[in-house]
């Protein structure tokens, strides 16, 4: 079950009955991914500036895939809204005129 917070959206080129983007307080924090050849891969702590810090893993198929993103997201959720939280800190901090 998703986590209160959280809300997919689609991005891209995603039809919008499959939204492929997981956001927390408007931060993506996963991303599905479909190949050409039609086969699904996830991206992981989107969240993060460093991208060595990110992780990817196959899917066997989308529905799979968000299955298996929502319980990513509800097993990691604490840590997730602490990072999150400290990018939009971050963010403000350096850029106060654009978050108001």
């Amino acid at each position: 079950m998703l986590p209160p917070d959280f809300r997919w959206h689609a991005v891209g080129t995603a039809p919008f009955d499959q939204p492929n983007s997981l956001l927390l307080d408007s931060t993506e924090v996963l991303r599905l991914h479909r190949r050409v050849d039609g086969t699904w891969w996830v991206s992981l702590n989107n969240q993060r500036d460093d991208w060595n810090l990110r992780k990817h893993r196959e899917c066997s198929s989308y529905a799979q895939g968000k299955a298996g993103a929502e319980l990513w997201a509800e097993r990691h959720q604490v840590r997730l809204r602490a990072e999150v939280d400290q990018r939009i800190k971050r963010l403000k901090a350096n850029k106060p005129f654009l978050m108001r």
